[in-house]
């Protein structure tokens, strides 16, 4: 769609070195501009707003996901310089800041999956939660009870105002202000359903996470895998296998989430314990 919009604009040889992928959060587009294209952001920017008429504002992403707080570096483009917005899914509404707090709406369709294993009279815990956009959508349809579980101050913050434009949720959703994993030891064989959603760094928490959850429970267990690794089934298998000590448990689901990088992408591993 942005190679589209900007045919005639820019060069050919420009369109080319464009990533054609970018995200639109509320009225907020995110894009990714070339070193050897930063003199025409603007005019990218510009164009963006022109056709897309809900998008107000542009920022171009400088720096990759980082940091305690997972929050990558923005710089303004064109439109109306603010870094707030509302963004919605699955009939639920959210307070997004893109600067302090990371999103991406390119995870909807594994939410909405996610959201849809979920049973009444759940109590589930969200590790790493962010704005919680999983919480909120579960809490959606289920009468679930969800600790929505972050030690960044903002993504907490937003989370309140999106209880603030969710009135109508069958469940409860909880945010906490906390270290996950700390939390997650704190509170023994206690959840029904784990997620794991930092695929950079979850098998670090990964025991954490199991030794929260009652038997029968499920995790939702995120991970960054090079593509040849995941096309070979033993390797979650063995890498699980390591991971996971004193429980039994059985691998219900492996799937790739989305692509990452060149040869790289998220996948998903759904772990049920043994009752």
């Amino acid at each position: 769609m942005l190679k589209e919009a900007l045919r005639g604009v820019l060069k050919e040889e420009e369109l080319l070195e464009l990533s054609s992928a970018f995200d639109v959060i509320g009225d907020i587009a995110i894009i990714k501009i070339p070193e050897s294209l930063e003199s025409r952001a603007a005019l990218i920017g510009e164009q963006i707003i022109e056709r897309m008429k809900n998008v107000s504002t542009v920022f171009s992403q400088v720096s990759d996901v980082s940091g305690e707080y997972r929050t990558r570096k923005l710089e303004f483009v064109a439109g109306v310089e603010k870094y707030e917005t509302e963004y919605r899914e699955s009939a639920c509404r959210f307070r997004v800041d893109v600067r302090s707090v990371y999103f991406s709406p390119r995870l909807s369709t594994e939410r909405l999956r996610v959201a849809s294993l979920v049973r009444d009279g759940e109590r589930i815990l969200n590790m790493f939660a962010g704005l919680g956009t999983f919480s909120f959508i579960m809490a959606k349809g289920r009468r679930c009870s969800v600790d929505s579980v972050d030690k960044n101050p903002e993504a907490i913050r937003l989370a309140f105002e999106s209880l603030k434009l969710n009135r109508r949720l069958r469940g409860v959703v909880r945010p906490v202000l906390a270290d996950a994993s700390e939390y997650a030891r704190s509170h023994q064989r206690e959840y029904d359903r784990v997620l794991m959603p930092l695929p950079e760094r979850s098998s670090e928490f990964l025991s954490d996470a199991i030794n929260s959850a009652r038997d029968g429970a499920m995790i939702h267990y995120y991970v960054h895998v090079p593509a040849v690794e995941f096309e070979d089934h033993g390797w979650i298998e063995n890498h699980l296998k390591e991971r996971i000590q004193g429980r039994k448990y059985q691998l219900r689901i492996w799937k790739k989430v989305r692509e990452v990088g060149p040869r790289y992408i998220q996948a998903v591993a759904d772990i049920a314990l043994d009752q």
